[in-house]
């Protein structure tokens, strides 16, 4: 694992050829390895690998073995992937996050394990700027209102702290009828961390969009917060309407 790590300064120094011949078949050996301790290295690292292979070899070669650990067996694994994921976008293409990451992600909806969820809905908000509008309507947005309704308070609260990221790239568009019903179920959400989210992301919303929008579509639910049994939810309802107004 130790010369797996080493081969990344290594890396930067030399050319995309070079690469080619000298470190990438150690690199991607490793994250094909038998051993969960040596993909789990792959996997913490590749941000790094993605910096110092450059975007090119990223994209053609280290991308597809990345993918395969976001459902690798071991939860270590998986976890440390979607970590990375965050970390490396700047290094991978649209076409390899819309047509790789995307199909892969969407189908981890389901996933038992909360704090890999938790990372996706994060990884999925980070992503909407690279991916752009349409790719937010028809891909996005449906997996984030999937895990809006997710069992674990810990993945509802990673969608509702992060879903305001979309706001700039979808515009308007995003206040959608379903959208507004899982908002207004999750305002009597049984976390009060989670209703604070909500109730933020509301408000984030209305200074986005507007005061026409949020008079039409925002202004029933985000009032709730007046009669809403946390303090801190009530404290920063107020903080939120001065803004708005």
């Amino acid at each position: 694992m130790l010369c797996i790590e080493s081969l990344i300064p290594m890396a930067g120094y030399l050319t995309k050829e070079e690469n080619r011949v000298h470190t990438l078949g150690s690199i991607l050996n490793a994250g094909e390895d038998k051993s969960w301790k040596v993909r789990l290295c792959f996997a913490k690292n590749f941000a790094k690998f993605a910096e110092a292979f450059g975007r090119d070899i990223t994209d053609n070669n280290l991308i597809q073995t990345f993918n395969l650990l976001l459902t690798d067996d071991e939860p270590e694994v998986k976890n440390a992937a979607i970590n990375s994921l965050c970390k490396s976008l700047q290094n991978l293409s649209t076409e390899k996050i819309c047509n790789i990451l995307l199909p892969t992600l969407q189908s981890t909806v389901t996933d038992g394990q909360t704090s890999f969820k938790a990372g996706v809905a994060l990884a999925l908000c980070e992503m909407a700027p690279i991916v752009g509008k349409s790719y937010c309507i028809s891909t996005v947005i449906p997996i984030l209102l999937e895990l809006l309704k997710d069992n674990s308070s810990e993945v509802r609260l990673n969608v509702a702290s992060n879903m305001v990221k979309l706001a700039d790239v979808v515009g308007g568009e995003l206040i959608s009828p379903e959208l507004l019903a899982v908002l207004t179920s999750l305002t009597k959400d049984g976390q009060w961390r989670v209703r604070m989210a909500i109730f933020e992301l509301l408000g984030e919303l209305s200074i986005a969009f507007g005061l026409e929008i949020f008079q039409r579509s925002l202004e029933p639910i985000f009032m709730d917060y007046l009669t809403n049994t946390a303090a801190s939810v009530r404290n920063m309802g107020v903080e939120k309407s001065a803004a708005i107004a």
